[in-house]
């Protein structure tokens, strides 16, 4: 990773001068989206600072109500009574992934964001943005780690959640040195990695379990096998938790031979959501881009509005563009 000493310095000095924060993150929070948020908050509390925790999501997932200050996340409803001094924004790059918490955001020179994807947006003047970090949470720990606020089980919980998470149980490509590095000091905290895997990769219900092989058995490999396409319609969908299902982003990619994988999942009509997956040889970043989305060169994703089958194809020419932009070379 790059020196992030000053800009972590930056954030610290910006918290303790100031108070009443709201905390945010992405759409559809996942396990580094928790994770961070709440260990921010984990750093707020010990502080002596006051905060809310504000997603999008109506719900919160009973999946991480095992981590700390889960209890504390509220979900966002039309004439928000509160207006806030501060504001962290963790897990984002561009404020149209937060959703409506996007409306509560103090101006820039009162926000801070924490990030590990590329840049799509600059919304807060305090910035911590390093895509070479595998999690947010990695990051989070860096500043956590520099407060000199002692660590214990119920943080380190947190941060090893968010990087186990982002990470694949550290397999996908984006795993580095230092996950290991701050993995081996968390685990001094008594916190279990085989709970943790337990939470967030093994407690799916039965009938997520049926709709995972539901897109298994329907797989469909177009641009001669470069592509794993895994498409779950809205009658399957209304089967499942939408989290539990997630995992198969990741099995799209498992097939031999394939360089992109595709999941995509019809939760209401006329509106699908996309997961890309890619060995390298495309940037799924410019593909989910190109449809309103971003992430990362091996992982993003995009919800886009109109006829299913349309959208689809249009996504498989931008990748099939890309493919055949790689045999120039």
């Amino acid at each position: 990773m790059n020196n992030i000493d000053k800009p972590c310095s930056q954030i610290l000095n910006f918290i303790k001068e100031r108070d009443d924060f709201i905390i945010t993150t992405h759409l559809s929070a996942d396990g580094d989206a928790y994770g961070a948020a709440l260990a921010m908050a984990f750093l707020l509390d010990k502080l002596g600072k006051t905060y809310e925790i504000v997603f999008h999501d109506q719900e919160k997932q009973e999946k991480y109500k095992y981590m700390w200050g889960w209890e504390k996340i509220l979900h966002f409803s039309r004439n928000w009574p509160k207006v806030y001094s501060s504001g962290i924004v963790v897990d984002v790059p561009s404020k149209t992934r937060i959703g409506d918490p996007a409306e509560l955001l103090p101006q820039p020179e009162s926000c801070v964001k924490i990030d590990h994807h590329p840049v799509e947006e600059n919304f807060s003047n305090y910035n911590l943005v390093e895509t070479a970090a595998s999690s947010t949470c990695q990051l989070i720990y860096e500043i956590i780690l520099k407060s000199g606020i002692p660590f214990n089980y119920d943080v380190a919980n947190l941060l090893l959640s968010g990087i186990m998470y982002d990470t694949g149980r550290f397999s996908f490509s984006n795993t580095n040195k230092r996950d290991f590095e701050i993995a081996a000091h968390l685990l001094s905290f008594d916190v279990n990695p085989n709970i943790v895997a337990s939470h967030l990769f093994f407690n799916n219900d039965f009938d997520s379990m049926k709709t995972i092989g539901y897109g298994l058995a329907n797989m469909k490999s177009p641009l001669n096998g470069k592509v794993c396409l895994i498409y779950l319609p809205l009658d399957i969908m209304q089967l499942a938790d939408q989290l539990d299902i997630e995992e198969l982003a990741n099995y799209s990619l498992a097939v031999e031979g394939v360089e992109v994988g595709l999941f995509i999942r019809q939760p209401e009509p006329d509106f699908i959501k996309v997961s890309f997956r890619s060995k390298g040889l495309v940037d799924v970043n410019k593909v989910a881009r190109f449809f309103g989305g971003g992430g990362h060169i091996h992982a993003a994703g995009c919800r886009v509005r109109g006829k299913s089958e349309e959208i689809i194809q249009q996504i498989i020419e931008k990748i099939d563009d890309q493919l055949k932009a790689s045999r120039t070379f």
